[in-house]
């Protein structure tokens, strides 16, 4: 299944701008995460929690299970327990909304790939 279907955000126009509904009467964590040009993420899986990553800017880098994809504005995507996966910022720093689906804790997160020496769990 392609990562950018998943859990459809509702657009709503109206007459002084748009209002995208990201989660609506759903049990999650949300998280607003900003990237600083040049840094990355690790690469990384869960075991039990889903994320949806909602992009707010331009410029991000994001790879799934070793597809590389360039989010634009509000963009999402859907990822599933046990898909690797990382962001980054190259020139400008961007900023996503990270709504988490599932019990989260830390120890769901494995690190396969850090680039600041942190390992495993």
């Amino acid at each position: 299944m392609d990562p950018r279907q998943g859990k459809e955000t509702i657009k709503s126009v109206r007459p002084w701008g748009d209002i995208h509904m990201v989660v609506r009467n759903q049990r999650c964590s949300v998280d607003l995460t900003f990237v600083r040009p040049g840094q990355r993420a690790s690469l990384h899986s869960h075991e039990v929690r889903y994320e949806l990553f909602h992009f707010l800017d331009d410029g991000a880098h994001l790879e799934l299970d070793g597809q590389i994809y360039h989010p634009k504005t509000h963009d999402e995507f859907l990822i599933r327990p046990g898909i690797k996966h990382r962001f980054w910022a190259e020139d400008a720093p961007f900023r996503m909304l990270v709504v988490s689906f599932g019990r989260w804790s830390a120890e769901d997160q494995c690190r396969h790939e850090d680039d600041y020496g942190r390992e495993g769990k």
